[in-house]
């Protein structure tokens, strides 16, 4: 059912097929940014169908996921994306002064993409100008105990530890 809606958030509605269409642009605009298999691509955002993008886009596009904790500190999450390795970071309209600090601050990060809906901030790319200018790419095929993201646990004592899930963890 192609033509029926796959996502509803706020104003904006989506079938599949639109849906489908995205995520491999969206894989396709993060491979022309470098994003080559297994490299991290880190999300700083609120809910939002374009959240729901990313989850699908990298590892369509041969990327492992880093989504980041948004109740950490600062500190929290720069020690994250960099123990990670995460060299691209999405981040929306809320989260956008610390992403920011970032660029300055950690050691992996290459680029920055602004999810928001407002204008974009010097030194980033805008999400939907990716959307627009890439085109859609074959699924990576990534499966199995493929590396499908990194996803930082909550722990007692000292920083966080990035716990590496397969396809198959993220998948069970």
């Amino acid at each position: 059912h192609p033509d029926r809606i796959a996502v509803h958030c706020g104003n904006t509605q989506r079938s599949f097929r639109e849906f489908a269409d995205r995520v491999a642009r969206l894989a396709g605009a993060l491979q022309k940014l470098g994003m080559q298999t297994g490299d991290r691509v880190a999300m700083l955002s609120l809910n939002s169908d374009r959240y729901l993008e990313y989850q699908m886009a990298v590892p369509w596009g041969g990327g492992v996921l880093n989504p980041c904790n948004i109740r950490w500190s600062a500190a929290e999450i720069l020690y994250s994306l960099d123990d990670s390795g995460s060299t691209i970071l999405l981040v929306d309209e809320t989260f956008r002064p610390m992403a920011e600090q970032f660029r300055g601050d950690s050691r992996t990060l290459r680029e920055l993409i602004y999810c928001g809906d407002g204008e974009v901030p010097a030194g980033m790319h805008g999400y939907e100008a990716l959307l627009a200018a890439a085109d859609p790419v074959p699924d990576a095929a990534r499966r199995g105990e493929d590396l499908a993201g990194i996803l930082y646990t909550g722990g007692r004592t000292g920083f966080t530890k990035g716990v590496m899930l397969s396809h198959t963890n993220m998948g069970s």
